[in-house]
């Protein structure tokens, strides 16, 4: 299988070698970097647009859709050069861009109930430049990480622990007497914990 943009093209054990492969455990890996991928967006004007999300919530909302596709591209090429989560974090491409431009984070509370899901919002929250230190020693981390951002507002994992996280934060909210929002993302099997 080959991702765009990712330094290696690695193909199934019995595929022959052309010029420039090398044989690692059982696999072709060519040094060459894959074709462009005619859907992969040229340029990324929109994205680039975007450090913060109120940077975000200041693009017109006929603007979102295309900032939701460099997203996308941006997110399949993180992770192609880093390894991680890919599928979760495509299926909230649209909902992560949503999020960011209704509410107002990072006053308003979004806590991520699979925090494998929270590679775009890690992208719209300042830390795209550094993305590439994903998952690596003092890189960033995997997960929503308290410490890495005030974007990341609780230090989710795997699962079944936003909702419970939400209710706690709502009710510290109201005895303080702050009008914030809280949200809990739930997915990829949140509930299942």
């Amino acid at each position: 299988m080959a991702f765009v943009g990712a330094p290696l093209v690695v193909t199934e054990r019995g595929a022959g070698r052309e010029q420039g492969q090398q044989r690692r455990r059982g696999r072709v890996v060519c040094a060459a970097t894959p074709p462009h991928d005619a859907r992969a967006p040229r340029s990324t004007p929109h994205l680039d647009a975007v450090d913060l999300p109120a940077d975000l919530r200041a693009l017109r909302r006929a603007d979102l859709d295309k900032l939701a596709h460099e997203l996308r591209w941006e997110t399949i090429n993180v992770v192609a050069g880093t390894g991680g989560h890919l599928g979760a974090s495509l299926g909230v491409i649209e909902l992560t861009v949503a999020l960011h431009y209704v509410f107002r984070t990072p006053e308003d509370r979004l806590i991520w109930d699979v925090a494998h899901q929270a590679y775009p919002h890690k992208i719209l929250t300042g830390r795209r430049g550094r993305m590439s230190t994903l998952r690596k020693a003092g890189g960033l981390s995997g997960f929503t990480k308290r410490s890495e951002s005030e974007y990341d507002v609780f230090g989710a994992g795997h699962s079944s622990t936003s909702i419970s996280a939400a209710v706690g934060m709502a009710v510290a909210r109201d005895l303080a007497a702050k009008r914030n929002n809280t949200v809990a993302v739930i997915g990829d099997g949140a509930i299942t914990g």
